[in-house]
């Protein structure tokens, strides 16, 4: 329900507040690496970048892939570093093997 009202413009802001992540894009307009800025009182953001054809090694020669970035900023007041990176790389592996998501460790 949240998730329509928000596609519509119809979600209150007491409805859109209390978050403590923000994931933002700016889809095909959007760059290949960006620093994304945290919305205070949250603790921490994910951008995703523009994806972007780039050449691949895949063990004997380079072949075109679809890639793309994500990046992420923290405040380390909050966020121990390394927990941070733990988040990176399991994001990273759920978004390159989503069927990952189903499957617990």
């Amino acid at each position: 329900r949240l998730a329509e009202a928000a596609r519509d413009g119809s979600a209150t802001r007491e409805e859109l507040s209390g978050s403590t992540i923000t994931v933002t894009s700016l889809g095909p307009l959007g760059a290949i690496a960006t620093t994304p800025i945290i919305n205070h009182p949250e603790v921490a953001i994910v951008g995703v970048n523009r994806m972007q054809i780039r050449p691949f090694w895949d063990g004997t020669e380079f072949v075109p892939r679809k890639m793309m970035n994500i990046s992420c900023s923290f405040d380390h007041r909050v966020i121990d570093g390394w927990d941070a990176a733990v988040f990176v790389q399991r994001l990273k592996t759920l978004l390159e093997t989503p069927a990952m998501i189903f499957v617990e460790e």
